[in-house]
């Protein structure tokens, strides 16, 4: 179940000179750059569809990505040419751009000391050094063991953007000092960049120092710049995050309109927002820059007297947040805590205060063409990005650092559409990539959009209740992900997928494939609708949630210190109905999951159940006792060295298996 993504290049029809950075009419198209045009030439070995992502370039880099070809397993690097001339190597630029290539290098380094697990293949490239409004032709070879090429890949094409106007926030009267709110200065400078007075294109910086800010606003057809060795600091007071300029999570009325929630620090939001904005309501941003971005919202240690920071894995130094809760949030937070009080002094409940009165880092809303590159993320009240009902999203060579603060995700996508996440570091207080995509019979009244279309790659997850994360607000359903060549350590659980039975819809088309797991801290995989963390009074869906279509191929496990290896659960209609008063006409269950070539090791026995017409072939398990656990299955086929057999139980029924090593 191996699927593209469609390509991300822009077609407007005409050129048009944006807020630095130029959108051509063109489409990406490929050329062939063979001596005499030769079109017969058989590129399947060659990497695939070469592209620049969304607004991936400016006026002196570009950045591309490729799909790996259909045979990939000897490939140990890619060359990159321009203009016909070799440029340099993937891994070795990789160096320069990722924050995630020292984790993945000292991974395979010295923690997979066996040289056991799945070894991952960097595929994308930034261009650097390049001149302003100029095109220039790339393609890619893949490169073998033995140090041959393949055949050039297709040929892509990338102007750069003219150079933009520059507006430093300090000539607005910005200090940059840590003390004085900046935020009037900071937003002036942003209403000022617009193509109206910069037809050219403009780029808002933030220069050395550190800003002081309430809650900012872009608008469409901009660059936001947060240079090195600056900062945007968030205030720590609550009134400096307006709530009439705040948003709604969704447009629902019944039983109840859903609460306002205060603007973040960073935003791109209507001004009346009502819980849902179109793609394409605002355009063209990009978000960029080497600074860091800290959201004031919680002291540091993760229990009170704990140390402020650690030394990770290769001693890179990371800050270490308070993980609070409701009922600490007095004590434990900074700008958590003064939202709250706010909230629960208007006459809200401290349970909803907290839930719905702290902001996030970014609420990024009804954008079309979206990039966000190279910031660090720290403390957030709440969230981290929340990117929601928007399309053509880039994600590239971020730093989330927010572990343990409550309820810190790293990215968070909502009802969006063709996103890329990668080169990403997470280090986070809650899930890493995460996908919701609203839930109840809410999604069908109001129309809500699939979160459609995500490709996760190249990215290091390190803390986080899940890496990749589906739900658990699932109702619109979550669809046609692709996670791929990305390492995890110490984090939570790998693949997650969490939802209630009333919520609806689920996750489907998903692919989890060349990846490498170790020291995971609870569970490997989880498919569950029991998630209980997330309640939410709302009117049920038509069908319970279900998870289906699920390729886990090419994985390495080793270690999980608590959970199941595999975690499936569902419900009976009379369970269902008994926990939750909701009469459904069928059980919850899932189907279609397909593990392949799946390897683990010093991990705790399966937990499967309500599971149909799946499949677990040439799955492994070393140093794991009984490791097949089935009960309330149907049609699951178990093929290895020690099974071949096709599985149904029935009623209460558990069939314990052995399985198969190597």
């Amino acid at each position: 179940m191996f699927y593209s993504l469609p390509k991300t290049r822009l077609t407007l029809g005409a050129i048009i000179v944006l807020s630095g950075l130029m959108v051509g009419c063109s489409d990406n198209a490929s050329e062939d750059n063979t001596a005499g045009g030769d079109n017969t030439i058989d590129r399947s070995a060659a990497p695939q569809k070469v592209q620049v992502p969304t607004l991936a370039y400016d006026e002196s880099s570009v950045v591309l990505v490729w799909e790996k070809p259909e045979q990939y397993s000897d490939i140990k690097d890619y060359n990159v040419y321009m203009n016909g001339k070799l440029i340099g190597n993937a891994n070795a630029n990789h160096d320069l751009h990722s924050p995630a290539k020292p984790y993945i290098d000292n991974f395979y380094q010295n923690i997979d000391s066996e040289d056991w697990h799945t070894k991952i293949g960097l595929h994308n490239y930034t261009v650097t050094g390049l001149m302003p409004a100029t095109e220039y032709r790339f393609t890619v070879r893949a490169v073998y063991a033995d140090g041959n090429e393949s055949v050039d890949s297709e040929t892509v094409k990338q102007k750069t953007n003219a150079a933009p106007h520059l507006i430093d926030v300090k000539t607005f009267g910005a200090r940059g000092d840590g003390e004085t709110l900046d935020t009037v200065a900071i937003q002036s400078a942003i209403d000022d960049c617009t193509l109206e007075r910069y037809a050219q294109g403009c780029k808002v910086q933030l220069t050395e120092g550190k800003y002081k800010s309430g809650a900012l606003f872009l608008h469409s057809n901009m660059t936001f710049e947060i240079a090195e060795n600056a900062v945007l600091l968030g205030s720590a007071d609550a009134a400096d995050y307006p709530l009439e300029k705040g948003y709604t999570l969704y447009p629902y009325t019944n039983p109840a309109p859903l609460p306002k929630r205060p603007p973040s620090l960073l935003n791109v939001l209507e001004e009346d927002d009502q819980g849902s904005t179109h793609a394409g309501t605002f355009e063209n941003i990009r978000i960029v820059g080497k600074g860091t971005i800290d959201g004031n919202g919680w002291t540091r240690g993760i229990s009170a007297g704990g140390v402020d920071e650690i030394a990770d894995e290769i001693g890179n130094i990371l800050p270490q947040y308070r993980a609070s809760k409701e009922d600490k949030v007095n004590s434990d937070g900074i700008l958590a805590k003064s939202q709250v009080a706010v909230a629960v002094g208007e006459g809200m409940s401290l349970t909803e205060a907290y839930k719905n009165r702290r902001s996030s880092l970014m609420t990024l809303r009804g954008i079309r063409n979206l990039y966000v590159d190279g910031l660090t993320i720290l403390n957030p009240a709440f969230h981290g990005v929340m990117v929601l009902e928007s399309e053509n999203v880039v994600m590239n060579a971020l730093s989330h650092t927010t572990f343990d603060a409550n309820n810190a995700d790293g990215i968070e996508f909502g009802n969006s559409q063709n996103v890329m996440v990668f080169n990403n570091f997470f280090d986070t207080g809650d899930d890493c990539v995460n996908f919701a995509a609203g839930y109840g019979a809410g999604v069908q009244e109001f129309g809500q959009k699939a979160q459609s279309g995500a490709w996760i790659f190249n990215n290091y997850f390190r803390n986080g209740h899940g890496a990749v994360v589906a739900g658990s607000h699932t109702g619109a359903w979550i669809e046609k992900i692709r996670a791929e060549d990305n390492v995890m350590y110490l984090t939570f659980v790998g693949l997650r997928m969490k939802s209630r039975p009333y919520y609806g819809g689920g996750a489907r088309d998903v692919v989890f494939r060349d990846n490498a797991m170790v020291s995971i801290n609870e569970q490997p995989f989880v498919f569950t609708i029991k998630y209980a963390a997330d309640v939410n009074d709302t009117v049920p869906a038509s069908e319970p949630a279900q998870f289906r279509d699920v390729t886990v191929k090419n994985v390495t496990i080793d270690g999980t210190n608590k959970r199941n290896s595999i975690l499936v659960d569902g419900m009976t209609v009379a369970e269902m109905e008994s926990a939750y008063g909701f009469a459904f006409g069928r059980d919850a269950f899932h189907q279609g999951l397909n593990f392949e070539n799946v390897k683990f090791k010093n991990t705790r026995a399966t937990d499967i159940s309500f599971l149909r017409d799946s499949q677990f072939n040439q799955v492994i398990f070393e140093n794991v006792p009984a490791a097949w656990k089935f009960m309330q299955v149907q049609d699951v086929v178990l093929k290895d060295k020690a099974n071949d057999s096709v599985l149904t139980t029935t009623g209460s029924d558990v069939l314990t298996l052995e399985a198969a090593t190597e």
